[in-house]
């Protein structure tokens, strides 16, 4: 069979539309969720324990935040009281990428997938299904720790 160049470019644009397709369907289903991003910080394993955040020079005002060691710590209250911050793990619990925290808003958002988090690390949105994993918070002097 003898084809032309316009036939021979329209066939093959349609089996190449075609695999697009299905790929994009495959990346975006919750059965594969396709590659991550790695988790930024110096532990890109999430395990948290022994992250440290100097009171002195950071989270000086409400709402401040520092996201490191896939960690996110925010001061939600004046003081260097326990109870005036929150640490979560920056691991998205559905498939692994970072959330990030936006300070304006008080919330989380994976850029991966599109699941969105309150400021308390509560589920808003999936494709994740539960929420952040919140950590524990010690203080000495001016020195607070986060545990795993």
């Amino acid at each position: 069979m003898n084809m032309n160049r316009e036939e021979f470019l329209h066939k093959l644009s349609g089996g190449l539309a075609a695999t697009c397709v299905a790929c994009m369907a495959a990346a975006c289903s919750s059965e594969s969720p396709g590659p991550m991003p790695p988790a930024t910080g110096s532990n890109p394993s999430g395990n948290s324990a022994g992250t440290t955040v100097n009171l002195d020079s950071e989270l000086k005002n409400i709402n401040d935040f520092v996201a490191k060691s896939s960690t996110i710590v925010i001061r939600t209250a004046s003081g260097n009281a326990v109870t005036s911050f929150l640490a979560f793990s920056s691991v998205c619990p559905h498939a692994g990428a970072t959330v990030e925290y936006n300070n304006s808003t008080s919330s989380f958002f994976c850029a991966a997938h599109g699941s969105s988090f309150s400021g308390n690390g509560a589920l808003v949105q999936g494709p994740a299904t539960k929420g952040l994993t919140k950590l524990t918070i010690e203080i000495t002097g001016s020195t607070l720790t986060v545990k795993a």
